[in-house]
């Protein structure tokens, strides 16, 4: 198994009620944005109330289900994975936009549409999260190394705005390994023209993997 299958899985075809679940992610994250861009000084009282009452009414039927909190987040190998949990890429997770992500052969790939939920300047995406899209772009890519760790340094070079609304495509790849220590690059582009690039270090812990390293700080907590 390389590091990439053993730290960052292929997704195998999700079961039915999983597509459903990355249905519920798909309008949580409509409605963040309808939230976002509802004129509520224009609203009246009645729909006010009725928008909020059907709200409170949807967190009461979801605090009923069954969460996988309750057996550990870590325990659950699909729910933990990154492509399901990631504030960036991942479709369980109604913040992220989400960057979907590929790999063809050592290089890794992905593509984004970030709506106004992600607007910094007038039409564009905030600068904080084009940064953090590469820290979860290249945090995949070096796993094609042989090896994974944490984030060390990040440094991105923003050579124009990263549009809203717009797909974004997205890059990634090993420059060098060294030790414990990966050099990982990334590039996104806007129909094809150069919008930013990155340069990560990451570091591998000294016993081993991210993963197990997780492991043992959690059992050391439950002791």
């Amino acid at each position: 198994m390389t590091a990439r299958e053993r730290w960052f899985p292929q997704d195998p075809p999700p079961s039915p009620r999983r597509v459903r679940k990355h249905a519920l992610a798909d309008q949580v994250r409509g409605l963040i944005a309808d939230v976002l861009m509802h004129d509520v000084e224009a609203a009246s009282e009645e729909d006010l109330t009725r928008a909020e009452d059907l709200l409170a009414d949807a967190r009461k039927a979801f605090a009923a289900l069954p969460d996988i909190r309750d057996v550990g987040l870590h325990r659950a190998p699909i729910d933990n994975s990154l492509f399901e949990r990631s504030p960036l890429s991942g479709r369980s997770n109604a913040h992220a936009a989400p960057l979907e992500l590929e790999f063809e052969g050592d290089a890794t790939r992905g593509h984004a549409t970030y709506d106004e939920t992600f607007e910094g300047p007038p039409g564009l995406v905030h600068g904080g999260y084009v940064i953090a899209a590469f820290d979860d772009l290249l945090g995949v890519a070096q796993a094609a190394s042989g090896i994974a760790g944490f984030t060390g340094t990040l440094t991105v070079k923003l050579l124009g705005g990263t549009p809203l609304n717009r797909r974004i495509d997205y890059e990634a790849g090993v420059a060098s390994v060294s030790g414990r220590k990966v050099i990982a690059w990334g590039r996104s582009y806007l129909d094809g023209v150069l919008l930013a690039e990155a340069e990560g270090v990451f570091i591998a812990p000294r016993g081993g993997s991210p993963e197990t390293m997780l492991h043992q700080l959690k059992a050391a907590a439950e002791q």
